[in-house]
């Protein structure tokens, strides 16, 4: 935990960041006039539609819709949250960051925290090293006869603990580490005497990290063929419960998998660390798995930040089937929490197969197919009660349906409850599906009384009938807002001084008209694209400035006098077509004023349809000779 980061620094470093080498890192970006275009790394495309600019550390991409600065590139590409991406913006550029004053009892915290991650850090180095040595002979045998080699090693920081009783222990303390953070941090016990014995010994050591990369526990694997005499220790071991690890909230591999798993959208969720590092190998890398628990909700609620969709590679035995139903129930919790619902599946494995196996046989190409053949977690469920039932008599058909519906009425889609009563339950146990309907009412499970609802087919009377977009040009009247929009963003040197006419009456589209607001919150036209953003009602205000700010001018390339006449000319459209409202608008209090016979009201009226006329006029004369935009000749581009 650190201190809130000066707001200053924030600002500081969002302005002075090069985006453009930041999203390099990710894709190739070619430069298209004053911006950057590339391809997305939010989504698959085969044309860029992503698009950036240094000026104002922005982005935008024209297929998913994605948007923001460079601080929210770096959460949705590296799943990060909000101080994170500063933080590894700051590390990116070497900007100095300076925290707000922290009490003392938080300071305190922030210190325990510092030194025990030192300690795991010192306890890695020291494994590491130790799987490196003489020592390690055996440990890297076993890991070769895994399929891993140093490449394996390397990225996933292996280890190797030796027999010795206290080998760790005496190394950290004697380099100065206290033998109660020895303790504290589960990597040593207290003897019978009170002196330190390891945890892990004669094991290979798996560290385990947090999403910021900081090592907060190990997992060891014992080595096979040691003789331990009359003591058996158990297969795998992992930390114990400590200030730093806590195994209801942790996933081991995140580190290595996040950017993966950001990019694909998906995450694939195992058991075993071996696991994690064969798919990582066969460049299935968005793969994790837990650390000696079910998965619970805080697991997801952490998946959640990086991926929409979870699968479970879990074995399709009864502990498997079980843990499917914890993981479930603890997805609805989370839904029910307010959070975005995932999209769970299981990936069911035969006996004795595990996800290292698939991968070692079929590489990523034969993971991934069968990762998108994974079932629904309810529908794999149901399937689970029916194949434990006894089908062949009307009691156990009855049973197995009671069963089934049991599963189903925690389901809280109506939709989906209808549509795998049918599919899951009714046809397999063969029965009508008004009998499931009446069994689950008797349940107190709701289903619809059809079994499912046709599509309606579009009347052919309204196919002409197209809405307009918020981001398109289906109009005429949309494209000349959005072209107006446009030059106010990217060119308000060249606007017209009748440009000081627009107002948000002029947009009638209610996205154009949003964007209009911004601009005249953040000063109007010559604002920088980054105050308007910063202007705008919501994020999907920021989002249609960002994209109008970075889209293509056909003009832009063109004689720059022919570009400012053209902007003057849509300027003048715009306008124009607002005193046409108005002009309807006194034609209307006129023909009032000559029914009424009003004399006063009828000259009102005319001196108005004048000024309006004269207003019109002057949108149709050439600009004269030495005039400035809108905004005088000191106004400066937007973007």
């Amino acid at each position: 935990m650190a201190g809130r980061i000066v707001r200053e620094d924030v600002e500081a470093l969002r302005a002075q960041a090069d985006i453009v080498a930041v999203v390099g890192d990710y894709t190739q970006l070619r430069r298209a006039g004053k911006s950057w275009k590339g391809l997305c790394p939010f989504h698959t495309e085969r044309t860029p539609s992503f698009t950036c600019t240094p000026d104002g550390n922005f982005f935008h991409c024209f297929g998913c819709g994605a948007s923001g600065d460079v601080y929210d590139f770096l959460q949705r590409v590296e799943g990060l949250d909000f101080p994170e991406s500063v933080e590894a913006l700051a590390r990116r550029t070497g900007f100095p960051l300076r925290y707000e004053q922290l009490s003392a009892r938080d300071r305190q915290a922030v210190g325990e925290r510092s030194r025990l991650v030192e300690v795991t850090r010192l306890a890695r180095e020291h494994y590491v090293a130790r799987l490196l040595g003489e020592e390690g002979t055996a440990a890297r045998t076993y890991l070769k006869e895994r399929g891993f080699g140093r490449p394996e090693a390397d990225a996933f920081a292996l280890g190797y603990a030796t027999e010795a009783w206290d080998d760790l222990s005496r190394a950290l303390t004697g380099a100065g580490v206290a033998a109660e953070d020895l303790v504290k941090v589960g990597l040593s016990v207290r003897n019978d005497r009170g002196g330190l014995r390891d945890r892990f010994r004669a094991r290979v050591v798996f560290p385990i990290m947090d999403a910021r990369g900081d090592v907060i526990g190990f997992g060891g694997r014992i080595l096979p063929g040691i003789d331990h005499g009359d003591f058996e220790p158990p297969k795998y071991l992992n930390s114990p419960e400590t200030p730093l690890y806590r195994k209801s909230r942790v996933l081991y591999g995140v580190p290595q998998a996040r950017q993966a798993i950001v990019a694909r959208g998906r995450v694939l969720v195992c058991e075993g660390y071996t696991d994690v590092i064969a798919l990582h190998q066969a460049g299935f890398a968005n793969a994790v798995a837990t650390c000696g628990t079910a998965v619970g909700a805080e697991h997801l609620r952490a998946l959640a930040r990086y991926a929409p969709e979870v699968v479970l590679a879990f074995d399709a035995d009864r502990a498997g089937i079980q843990a499917a139903e914890r993981a479930w129930e603890a997805a609805r919790e989370v839904a029910a929490g307010g959070s975005t619902p995932l999209h769970l599946s299981v990936l069911p494995l035969p006996t004795g197969r595990d996800p290292a196996d698939l991968a070692r046989e079929g590489g990523a190409e034969g993971v991934e197919a069968a990762v998108a053949a994974a079932q629904p977690v309810v529908p794999f469920l149901l399937r689970a009660r029916l194949a434990d039932a006894d089908l062949a008599t009307d009691q156990g058909r009855t049973a197995a349906l009671r069963a089934a519906l049991e599963v189903l009425g925690r389901e809280p889609d109506a939709d989906l409850r209808r549509v795998w009563a049918r599919d899951e339950i009714a046809r397999p146990l063969g029965v009508a599906y008004d009998f499931v309907v009446a069994t689950a009412g008797r349940m107190g499970v709701t289903l619809d009384a059809v079994a499912g609802v046709a599509a309606r087919r579009r009347d052919p009377a309204a196919r002409g009938a197209v809405a307009v977009d918020a981001r398109g040009a289906a109009t005429a009247e949309v494209r000349l807002e959005r072209a107006v929009l446009r030059a106010v963003l990217q060119v308000p040197r060249l606007l017209p001084a009748a440009a000081a006419e627009l107002a948000a009456e002029a947009f009638r589209h209610p996205v154009a008209r949003t964007v209009w607001e911004a601009v005249a919150a953040a000063g109007g036209p010559g604002a920088a694209v980054d105050a308007v953003a910063a202007a705008a009602a919501d994020d999907d205000v920021r989002g249609h400035v960002r994209a109008i700010a970075l889209e293509e001018d056909p003009a832009e390339a063109g004689d720059p006098a022919l570009r400012a006449e053209a902007v003057r000319d849509l300027v003048s459209r715009l306008l124009e077509r607002r005193l046409e409202g108005e002009e309807a608008g006194l034609r209307d209090r006129l023909a009032a004023a000559d029914a009424a016979d009003d004399a006063t009201a009828r000259a009102e009226a005319l001196r108005a349809l004048q000024e309006l006329g004269r207003r019109r006029r002057a949108l149709r004369e050439p600009a004269p000779e030495g005039a400035g935009p809108a905004g005088g000749p000191e106004a400066s581009e937007g973007a």
